[in-house]
């Protein structure tokens, strides 16, 4: 990637480790929210889940325009580390998470690279600090997501 947006951010779940990693392999089984941009989220590979296991995820992008993105599983060491790389949608880049157990919680870190690909690069000195907002707040519904269940 050229010249990647970089976020690295961390959230503290109470949940155990396996929890937490199985809610975010299983991104396709969770019905999104009401007015979420992610209009389809569905697992395009047969079989369980692995290094090589793609998804399809179509995104509202504009008032008039969707796109799809396609992800594809690069690591995967249950509980500790799940990796994924995308493209669509006129970007590219890289999703991890590490999970590290703690006493009666897990800390997630999440770390995303993302790069715009002409012309949606041209938002690139703009795009940064509302990306790094939705991207809390999609920790946050994780969490909430994830203690609720408790």
């Amino acid at each position: 990637m050229r010249n990647p947006l970089q976020f690295d951010l961390a959230i503290t779940i109470k949940r155990n480790q396996s929890d937490v990693f199985l809610f975010l392999r299983d991104k396709d089984k969770y019905k999104q929210k009401k007015g979420s941009p992610v209009l389809v989220l569905e697992k395009i590979t047969e079989g369980a889940v692995e290094v090589g296991t793609k998804y399809r995820e179509v995104v509202q992008m504009l008032p008039f325009y969707k796109g799809e993105i396609i992800s594809v599983i690069t690591r995967y060491d249950q509980p500790q580390h799940l990796e994924e790389d995308f493209s669509g949608a006129g970007m590219k880049g890289h999703l991890a998470y590490h999970l590290i157990k703690e006493a009666n919680s897990t800390k997630l870190i999440q770390q995303e690279s993302i790069e715009f690909i002409f012309p949606l690069n041209l938002l690139n000195p703009g795009i940064r600090k509302v990306l790094h907002r939705k991207l809390v707040e999609r920790l946050e519904e994780i969490k909430l997501d994830l203690e609720r269940q408790n």
